[in-house]
């Protein structure tokens, strides 16, 4: 039986200062670490979980379209005050914050790997 996602997986060139990054700047806390390997699995806010591990190789940057899994959204309440909190802290917005018809506020930017990552509040939950 399958139940749930139980984490997403992020190769980086630099693990340890990703890891980091994603503490300091996303408030991320770490559950595990393997030091010696240099892998980090980190809980991300209420329920979701990511480890970090190394990469053999860049691949470069891409866009949200390209095909491929490409982006990580964060569900954030306060979402103005979110987005300035994260840009107190050096992040910047790949585009600018967006209100959609039904009340979803979003915004896209990067880790310092390059990873997509999206910010998005949305005010009713999906089915």
């Amino acid at each position: 039986m399958i139940h749930g996602i139980e984490h997403i997986g992020v190769s980086a060139m630099r693990p340890q200062q990703l890891k980091n990054w994603y503490v300091e700047v996303l408030n991320c806390s770490v559950v595990s670490a393997l030091e010696e390997q240099s892998i980090y699995f980190l809980t991300v806010g209420e329920g979701g979980m990511m480890e970090i591990y190394p990469a053999r190789k860049s691949i470069g940057e891409f866009e949200n379209q390209d095909a491929g899994i490409r982006h990580i959204a964060i569900r954030v309440s306060g979402f103005e005050e979110e987005c300035e909190r994260l840009r107190q802290k050096g992040v910047e917005f790949i585009e600018a914050l967006k209100v959609s018809t039904d009340s979803v506020k979003i915004a896209f930017f990067r880790d310092p790997e390059g990873n997509l990552l999206h910010l998005v509040d949305r005010k009713r939950k999906l089915a």
